[in-house]
């Protein structure tokens, strides 16, 4: 199971359907259309309304003056935070293409802090990007990146995605711990003949504990 935030554009058509498609393959993805179960909508419309600029953002007019003020309204710093943190929980970055500069900072600052970022160009003509040699993978067909981010990652578990930072917890045993050489299950998720406690489903395991009060906490808990 990967942690996975799929940075793209409002006007990308397949995000959604791309969203739907990684959460039915038992991963936990962040759609920034819908933060913690809510409708989003995108964040200028109404920032720009609020300062009077709605018609110069709409008509791709506004100074570089108008959007500093834009830039420090609360709400937009609201709805930056709330990536960010969704950001800093995803250990996999799906940069999905055709999307704009929002789209590509993300990759790249997640890129940066050495998580797992894949290029899914979507476009109908390709728009030559020499730095996406800095990624992890570049593909036009949906199939690869389903395939990339099935591998598991070493240091994420591959049931419940805790990590050493952010592991399970049971108020018996502890903390978990791995119980292979590829790091990839934790003795929380893993049954006794695995090598685990068998507690994955004990009521009061709680896996992930570090994940409390972020994004992925309600998608985890369905």
């Amino acid at each position: 199971m990967s942690r996975i935030y799929v940075a793209s554009s409002w006007r990308n058509m397949m995000q959604q359907s791309l969203v739907k498609e990684l959460r039915k393959r038992g991963h936990l993805v962040y759609d920034f259309r819908h933060p913690e179960g809510r409708n989003d909508h995108n964040v200028w419309e109404s920032v720009s309304s609020r300062h009077g600029l709605k018609s110069a953002y709409q008509q791709n007019a506004l100074t570089p003056e108008n959007f500093e003020a834009m830039l420090q309204d609360k709400k937009a710093i609201e709805r930056f935070k709330g990536h960010s943190e969704a950001m800093s929980d995803a250990d996999t970055c799906i940069l999905l293409v055709p999307c704009g500069r929002s789209a590509h900072c993300e990759a790249g600052w997640m890129s940066g802090q050495g998580k797992r970022v894949f290029v899914l160009d979507i476009g109908s003509t390709a728009k030559p990007e020499l730095m996406y040699l800095l990624f992890d993978g570049y593909t036009y067909k949906v199939e690869d990146i389903y395939k990339w981010v099935d591998e598991p990652i070493p240091g994420v578990c591959r049931v419940c995605g805790c990590t050493e930072e952010n592991p399970c917890y049971h108020p018996e045993y502890g903390n978990c711990f791995w119980v292979d050489d590829t790091f990839t299950l934790c003795s929380h998720c893993a049954s006794k003949k695995e090598g685990g406690l068998g507690i994955k489903d004990d009521p009061e395991t709680e896996h992930c504990i570090n994940d409390i009060g972020t994004a992925f906490k309600e998608r985890r808990d369905g």
